[in-house]
């Protein structure tokens, strides 16, 4: 047929219908795509009970709390309740979701397509990091792969240094 389309159509959402499940990931608990998920559409909105952002500075000195999302100067959502699916969502330098504030709320919205059955996820920036990993560094997947390549090559290294010497 002339002029028809060979490209493959995106199964497309219907309203209301999640586009998410949380299940295993590497680092503990994660949130992954369901069905494909076009570059820039919506994937979840980040909830929780809005706070002063100082308090929420007090609260994290305090007990370190990983889901407190500050919005602006001004406010930050606290999203530790467990109803907040979007806590699940994990870092990766890597990431397929990026953060945006509209009126108060907070959305993910994809960065790029994302596959079916792949993990959701956001950079959290380097605040978070130094604050919540240290010196463990970042556990993300291209991260981790980045220091095992690092490892072995500097394995590769001692052991080309070491048959050099012994000769």
């Amino acid at each position: 047929m002339a002029g028809a389309s060979t490209k493959k159509k995106t199964p497309r959402s219907k309203p209301g219908e999640k586009l998410y499940r949380v299940g295993r990931s590497p680092t503990g608990l994660g949130l992954y795509a369901v069905l494909p998920i076009p570059d820039r559409k919506l994937v979840i909105e980040y909830t929780g009970v809005r706070i002063p952002t100082k308090r929420a500075q007090e609260i994290d000195r305090a007990r370190a709390n990983k889901y407190l999302f500050e919005i602006d100067r001004r406010w930050t959502i606290d999203g530790t309740t467990r109803s907040n699916i979007a806590r699940y969502v994990n870092h990766s330098c890597d990431p397929n979701t990026e953060a945006e504030s509209n009126r108060g709320r907070l959305m993910f919205r994809a960065i790029r397509d994302i596959a079916e059955g792949e993990e959701i996820t956001l950079d959290y920036g380097e605040e978070h990091m130094e604050l919540y990993f240290g010196k463990a560094g970042c556990q993300c997947p291209a991260c981790i792969e980045e220091r095992k390549q690092i490892r072995a090559k500097a394995r590769t290294k001692k052991k080309t240094k070491t048959a050099h010497q012994r000769r």
